[in-house]
C-alpha cells in the first residue's frame, strides 16, 4: 500500500522529498488483470516523519500479466497471511521455514534513469530469474513496493544461507537487457527460519526485516542472517553493548584517528593521509574501524562518530598546516539539516583549513542521488575536495557521475588485491582509470599490497596509490604522546 511504501521505507527527507514507487495487479471480473503503478514523492516535518504526499497513479489495461511475476499481495499484511499457513504448516510437520526477503539496490535510480516500463523490466527479469531456484513447495511473493520474498520449505539456516547465495549470484550473474543499455541488478537479502527464529508469521516477517535493514545499511555483507541477541545483565540485550561503548568512548573522549598515506603512484611521496576511525577502549586497547562501523550503523550513531571526526580532523589540520586529511562521512550524516552548518562553521574559524580536507563517501551509500547532488555541491562550494570511495562496487552511472562535482575516485580495494589472479579484476581496474582520466578525475587504487601491483597500475595511469605495501595506518595521540603502528 502507499501507506506502508511511506511510512515503512528507510530513507530519509533531506529537504527535497523522498520519491516513492509501488506496482500491483487487479484482477477483473473475467479473469482480465490491470496494472497498477503508483509514484509519488513524501515530504517530512521538522520531526522527520511524513507529514504530506503527493503522486500520480496510472492504470495500464492494455498490458498483460507477466506469466512469472510473483504473486503480489496487498503489502505487508495480506502478506502474513500468505505465510501464516506455510509457518504453521512447517511446525506441524516438525521442520524449518526459511523466509528469504531480498530488495533490489537503487531501484529508485532505476527508475530515473530508465522510466517506469524499464524499471519494471528490471523487476520482472530478477523474479524470472529468482523462480529459478525455487522448489516445487517454495513460495515467491511481493510482498511490499522494493521488499520480495521467498519462503523455502523444509529449510533450516545453513541451507536458507546457500539459497541466499544463489540468488545474489544468480540475479548479477548476467546484465539485464533494458531500452537505455544494460544493467546489473545487485541484491542485498535478509532471513529468518521458522521455528528458530520464531513461531508465528508476523515474529518471522519482523525479524527478516530487521536483517534486511542490516544488509542494506552496508555493514558488510549483502546477506545477513537473523542472530538474536542473548540477555546480558542489567536487562540489556548483548546488541546494546556496541551502542554504550561507542557512547562511553564520545563521552571519555577515547575517539581518535589513524593516518594512512595515500601515495603519488610515481614519485611514492604521500599527497595526503586518510584520517581512519579508531577507538581507544577502557583498558587501553584500540580498535578499529571495520570492527565498530557496523554496529555504529545499526545503532545510529553515525553523525554523532561523523561530528567528532570532523572535530579531530580539523583541530589537526589547524596544527599542521602542511598536511591535507581525508575523512570518511556516512550518507546519513552528510543528509541530515545539520551538517552542512556544522561543516561550514568549522571551516570559517578556520580558515585555510577547508582546501586541505576530502570528504569521501562510499559509492554504495549514494541511493538518492537528487538529494545527495546539491549537497555534494554546497561542499564543494565550501572549499573541500570531494571524493567516491569504494568505486566499482556499486553501480553509478555515467550520467550521473558526469553531473557529480567528484575530485577523487577510490576504486574498491577488494579489485586491487586479486589483480593476480583476476583477468576480470584486471580489466575492471584499467577501465575504471581509464573512465576517471576521461573525466578529469583523479585516482586512487586501495589496497596495495605489493610492488608488483603497484608497478601494473602505474602502467595503467594510476594517480594514487593506498596500502599497507605504501605505509600502514599510524595512531594520531593526543597530549603530545609519540605516534605508534596499529593494524
Amino acid at each position: 500500500t502507499r501507506h506502508e511504501a511511506i511510512h515503512r521505507g528507510e530513507a530519509s527527507d533531506a529537504g527535497v522529498g523522498v520519491p516513492y514507487r509501488l506496482a500491483y495487479w487487479l484482477r477483473l471480473p473475467g479473469g482480465r488483470t490491470l496494472a497498477v503503478q503508483v509514484t509519488g514523492r513524501w515530504y517530512a516535518d521538522a520531526s522527520g516523519c511524513a507529514t504530506l504526499a503527493h503522486g500520480v497513479v496510472r492504470l495500464d489495461r492494455s498490458r498483460p500479466a507477466e506469466p512469472h511475476a510473483a504473486p503480489v499481495s496487498r503489502g505487508r499484511s495480506e502478506f502474513l497471511e500468505r505465510l501464516g499457513p506455510e509457518v504453521a504448516a512447517a511446525l506441524r510437520a516438525k521442520r524449518s521455514l526459511g523466509l528469504l526477503l531480498f530488495s533490489i539496490e537503487d531501484l529508485d535510480r532505476f527508475n530515473e534513469d530508465l522510466g517506469l516500463d524499464g524499471a519494471d523490466g528490471v523487476i520482472d527479469e530478477v523474479l524470472r530469474r529468482a523462480r529459478t531456484i525455487l522448489r516445487r513447495r517454495d513460495v515467491l511473493a511481493r510482498c511490499a513496493g522494493n521488499r520480495f520474498a521467498i519462503a523455502l520449505s523444509s529449510c533450516p539456516a545453513d541451507q536458507a544461507l546457500a539459497a541466499a547465495e544463489r540468488l545474489i549470484q544468480i540475479a548479477e550473474a548476467t546484465p539485464i537487457a533494458t531500452a537505455e543499455g544494460p544493467v546489473i541488478a545487485s541484491l542485498h537479502v535478509g532471513a529468518a527460519v521458522a521455528p528458530r527464529h520464531a513461531v508465528d508469521a508476523p515474529r518471522l516477517l519482523r525479524q527478516a526485516e530487521e536483517a534486511l535493514s542490516v544488509a542494506r545499511r552496508g555493514a558488510g555483507a549483502r546477506f545477513v542472517m537473523h542472530d538474536p541477541s542473548a540477555p546480558v545483565p542489567g536487562g540489556r540485550r548483548a546488541s546494546d553493548a556496541p551502542r554504550l561503548d561507542v557512547i562511553d568512548a564520545l563521552n571519555a573522549r577515547r575517539v581518535g584517528f589513524a593516518r594512512q598515506p595515500v601515495v603519488d603512484a610515481r614519485t611514492r611521496m604521500p599527497v595526503f593521509h586518510e584520517a581512519l576511525l579508531r577507538v581507544r577502549g577502557p583498558e587501553g586497547g584500540v580498535t578499529g574501524a571495520r570492527e565498530l562501523l557496523p554496529g555504529i550503523e545499526r545503532s545510529g550513531l553515525a553523525s554523532l562518530v561523523d561530528t567528532r571526526m570532523l572535530e579531530l580532523v580539523v583541530e589537526h589540520l589547524t596544527e599542521n598546516p602542511h598536511e591535507a586529511l581525508s575523512i570518511n562521512v556516512s550518507p546519513s550524516t552528510i543528509g541530515a539539516p545539520a551538517w552542512l552548518g556544522m561543516l561550514a562553521a568549522h571551516l570559517g574559524a578556520r580558515p585555510g583549513v577547508g582546501s586541505r580536507l576530502i570528504v569521501e563517501i562510499a559509492e554504495t551509500a549514494m541511493g538518492d542521488w537528487g538529494a545527495m547532488r546539491p549537497r555534494l555541491g554546497t561542499m564543494k562550494a565550501l572549499g573541500v575536495g570531494l571524493a567516491i570511495d569504494d568505486f566499482g562496487s556499486g553501480h553509478t552511472s555515467l550520467k550521473h557521475l558526469r553531473d557529480l562535482p567528484i575530485d577523487i575516485l577510490k576504486i574498491d580495494g577488494a579489485f586491487v588485491q586479486n589483480l593476480a589472479r583476476s583477468g576480470d579484476d584486471r580489466f575492471l581496474v584499467r577501465s575504471l582509470i581509464d573512465l576517471a582520466r576521461h573525466l578529469g578525475v583523479k585516482t586512487v587504487t586501495e589496497w596495495v599490497e605489493d610492488e608488483d601491483a603497484a608497478r601494473l597500475l602505474v602502467e595503467w595511469g594510476v594517480d594514487y596509490l593506498q596500502g599497507d605495501h605504501c605505509g600502514p595506518p599510524v595512531l594520531v595521540e593526543s597530549e603530545g604522546r609519540p605516534e605508534v603502528d596499529v593494524a
